[in-house]
């Protein structure tokens, strides 16, 4: 007996709407707060697994009355936001109904935010559920639809086949901007050698001139099936601020030589804008000769707590295991804060980061400093291999995992990249 429904059978009871309203509400929220942990640098493997089961039971809650929930998620689609479009998503495919899954695919294709939570939806459940519509997304004639598949593929790090080359030959679909562009990506992510054709043909460099994304994406793959003379290719995204910058930084500072690598960052620096750039570059880099010009920095309220990030990076010490940061210092503005009148609403992106003790964290530099090499490349204070990545992927708090899942592909032409943003029980 569905103790959700009224005696005739065929009504939800109105009772019971407010419980479901809250499944739904929590779900969502869990999604979005799950989406910002795992690029976080305090979040652990473990933390995230607490939230994917907080999001379970949310949804499992709501699967007690399919009519009832599907209701309520049809209204909240109408706020076009990721959660929510993640919510309704995985429970229109663990429904069954092809209706339901309809509506919720072409709610999650309202906008990107939504997209992202459709997507989402397609990583998060069991294969048994998505792979055959993942398959019809594939070769539908809608090219929004082979593009949510190929994203669907990268999430879940599932190689779509023969498919990918032909969508990679179609004219409609190299037209397709995020279409292309997450096809190349996809090549990259999953080191499919087969298709290399697809990034060396001369003709690719050439229409995608005038595409950012696409030229990016492009010669983000070409790197990381090994062609390290591409790099150079990646450096007008790494010098300019925009979009692509950061995953720019963070795969180009991998792969670069020192030498050249320090040569790219005094290139950055030129521009006194971008000195957060400088400071993430150098991080990733991983080159102990620029600690003393980090622990100057940590010396500006600006850019504290992210160089001691990158010192953190560089050196493998724990500011907080061995009490070198302090407090916040309160007349240091956190945003975003709690006047009700103050329009500024962005959240800090190191609001997470401990804050630097400089005279102990310089202490600790002068104390240990003669231990790491300059020049040498170094990542959490030891040598790059596999071993320590690994180890890394392992025990790593979540910013640490992505950047030694990423030194790990370009390490290894043959190694996937790991998706470190993946549900937990798939990692």
């Amino acid at each position: 007996m569905n103790v959700f429904r009224n005696k005739t059978g065929n009504q939800p009871v109105s009772a019971y709407r407010d419980i479901f309203e809250q499944y739904i509400t929590d779900a969502s929220f869990l999604w979005v707060l799950r989406s910002i942990g795992v690029k976080q640098p305090h979040y652990s493997v473990s933390d995230i697994a607490e939230l994917e089961l907080r999001i379970d039971a949310s949804l499992d809650g709501l699967m007690n009355s399919i009519d009832l929930a599907w209701e309520l998620c049809k209204e909240s689609l109408t706020f076009e936001q990721a959660g929510e479009a993640f919510t309704a998503a995985v429970i229109a495919f663990r429904s069954h109904d092809v209706e339901k899954i309809k509506t919720a695919v072409s709610a999650g294709l309202v906008n990107d935010e939504t997209f992202k939570g459709l997507t989402s939806a397609l990583g998060w459940l069991p294969g048994n559920l998505v792979h055959g519509w993942i398959q019809k997304f594939l070769t539908s004639k809608d090219l929004n639809h082979k593009y949510l598949a190929i994203s669907a593929c990268s999430v879940r790090r599932e190689n779509p086949g023969e498919i990918l080359a032909q969508i990679l030959q179609r004219e409609d679909c190299l037209a397709h901007t995020k279409l292309r562009a997450r096809a190349l990506r996809l090549i990259g992510e999953l080191k499919i050698h087969d298709l290399k054709w697809a990034l060396s043909d001369t003709e690719s460099d050439t229409q995608a001139d005038d595409e950012p994304e696409v030229k990016f994406w492009l010669n983000w793959s070409r790197l990381m099936l090994g062609d390290s003379a591409q790099i150079e290719q990646l450096q007008e995204y790494v010098v300019q601020p925009g979009a692509l910058q950061t995953i720019a930084i963070e795969t180009a500072f991998r792969a670069l030589p020192v030498a050249t690598g320090r040569k790219w960052i005094s290139q950055i620096a030129a521009d006194p804008e971008q000195v957060r750039a400088v400071i993430r570059a150098t991080g990733v880099l991983g080159d102990p000769h620029a600690v003393p010009w980090l622990i100057d920095k940590m010396g500006n309220a600006e850019t504290a707590r992210l160089a001691a990030e990158a010192f953190s990076m560089i050196t493998g010490i724990d500011l907080v295991r061995y009490d070198l940061s302090i407090e916040v210092p309160e007349d240091i503005t956190i945003l975003p804060n709690d006047n009700p009148e103050d329009e500024n609403v962005d959240l800090d992106e190191d609001e997470n980061l401990p804050y630097p003790d400089v005279n102990k964290v310089a202490y600790a530099w002068q104390k240990h400093g003669g231990k790491y090499v300059a020049g040498q490349r170094y990542f959490m204070g030891g040598a790059i291999n596999r071993q320590a990545l690994e180890e890394k992927l392992t025990r790593g708090l979540q910013r640490q995992r992505n950047a030694a899942a990423l030194a790990l592909a370009l390490l290894e032409t043959q190694t996937l990249l790991i998706n470190t943003k993946a549900r937990s029980s798939r990692q």
